[in-house]
């Protein structure tokens, strides 16, 4: 052992803080790291040995099994991982250590440049106190591997008795991915895990129903549990005994809220404006006061809106749709049912009403243009008034029972079914704004019997 100071600084953060003794039961994981760095001098390192306890022959604290060693950079690497015993690293005793070597990539990457982060972790065995931890560092502050001395020192970390604990309450895509997530999409797969020295664990979806419970610290729910923004909650406790009269287990609860991009609601009741920028699906009731769709909505029940309704794309209600304002279509508007509009419903292409169309208003109806299926007869059931100052114009015949109906500037003949015969202008005069009219029995018509109406 050295007397002399380290030439880098080593500062470590562990998980739990601070760490914690296993149970008999359960064991507890622990995870150190190490940032490694230098201080003003300039420092050339090509070698770390790590030696960790590994048993109770330390007097203190340990860990039970292997441990895992990482580094976070490619420039070094762990280059072995054995088990020594403490007179191999400068101790005393018949203790064990896990030694692990970590080395420089190669003599280019000795000079320390940042931070050099290291990693340690593992299942902690179930002595509390100090982890001793022996560090022999191979260093110089001047280039050359042969200059490189090397000095051992301890780095103690505490280790406190073992505490119920419940924390890193995390969700991920899937068992392998590193990210953590909180939004997803409608049914997806999500991955629930947290941390915790407890024995048994229940995990409850925003419903309160039991999505899984034992005593792994992970879960995936199945899809029908993540169709809406969903909060989850984790239960943790040391005994899987269930709560009765006399004996009552201790918990701990974590929770995790989750957003999901396309949910499926039951209701929907908004003070506002809502934009669609996709699809909205609504299983029930949608009460808002206006209402713009950009992409497509379907609502399985209802749609009543306040204000105005603007659809750029597609919107489908298998119940009632209330507009208490304007309805805008730029697209097909499609109604099966009963459309009720108290304000203007414009609709820039076609409307199609499969069902009934009531104009129930005082106002006006204005229609451009009327027409009947192709090849079948408009008919229209009750009186039709032409107001004053308006034309009705007919490109065809206007039938009356089968005949036709005479109109102003119509040209006709007159024919007298009595006598038999076409009534006809002569050319007598009785006096000199009046002719005497004849009836022309044989042969053929006389130019003179057209006669023309008009208006008086």
């Amino acid at each position: 052992m050295s007397d002399q100071p380290p030439l880098l600084t080593y500062r470590p953060s562990t998980s739990p803080a601070p760490l914690q003794a296993s149970t008999p039961g359960t064991g507890t994981d622990g995870r150190v790291n190490l940032a490694v760095s230098t201080g003003k001098n300039t420092v050339y390192c090509d070698q770390i040995l790590l030696s960790i306890p590994k048993d109770a022959e330390s007097g203190g604290a340990y860990f039970a099994s292997k441990p895992h060693i990482s580094t976070g950079s490619d420039r070094w690497t762990v280059a072995s991982l054995v088990s020594v015993s403490a007179e191999e690293i400068g101790g005393k005793g018949k203790a064990e250590y896990w030694r692990a070597t970590l080395k420089s990539a190669g003599e280019e990457y000795d000079q320390v440049e940042g931070t050099l982060d290291f990693g340690i972790s593992g299942e902690l065995g179930t002595s509390a106190g100090t982890m001793n931890c022996y560090i022999t560092e191979y260093s110089a502050t001047t280039p050359g591997r042969k200059s490189y001395s090397h000095e051992t020192f301890v780095l103690p970390l505490p280790v406190t008795g073992p505490v119920f604990y419940l924390h890193t309450f995390l969700a991920r895509g899937s068992a392998s991915a590193t990210a953590p997530k909180t939004v997803f999409n409608r049914n997806d797969s999500v991955y629930l895990s947290w941390e915790s020295n407890g024995a048994y664990f229940r995990v409850y979806d925003g419903e309160g129903r039991i999505v899984h419970e034992g005593p792994e610290t992970f879960c995936s729910p199945g899809a029908d549990h993540l169709t809406m923004d969903t909060t989850f909650t984790v239960e943790a406790s040391m005994s899987s005994t269930p709560e009765g009269d006399s004996f009552k287990p201790v918990y701990q609860y974590a929770t995790l809220a989750l957003s999901v991009k396309d949910p499926v609601l039951a209701a929907l009741t908004v003070e506002g404006e809502i934009s669609g920028r996709s699809g909205l699906d609504l299983a029930g009731t949608a009460t808002v006061y206006y209402l713009t769709v950009n992409g497509s909505a379907g609502i399985g029940s209802s749609l009543s809106v306040s204000g105005s309704a603007t659809v750029q794309s597609s919107l489908t209600t298998n119940g009632y749709l209330s507009v208490g304002s304007t309805v805008y279509a730029n697209s097909d508007l499609r109604v099966s049912g009963t459309l009720e509009a108290n304000g203007d419903l414009n609709a820039n292409s076609t409307l199609n009403a499969y069902g009934e169309v009531h104009a129930v208003s005082d106002n006006f109806v204005r229609i451009r243009e009327l027409r009947g299926p192709y090849g079948v007869k408009l008919t229209i059931n009750s009186n039709t008034e032409l107001i004053s100052g308006c034309e009705l114009d007919v490109s065809g015949d206007i039938k009356r029972k089968g005949h036709g109906v005479l109109s102003d500037q119509d040209t006709i003949g007159l024919n007298n079914k009595y006598y038999g015969g076409y009534l006809y202008a002569s050319d007598y005069e009785r006096d000199s704004d009046r002719r005497i009219p004849y009836v022309w029995v044989p042969g053929d018509r006389v130019a003179q019997s057209y006669w023309q109406i008009s208006r008086g």
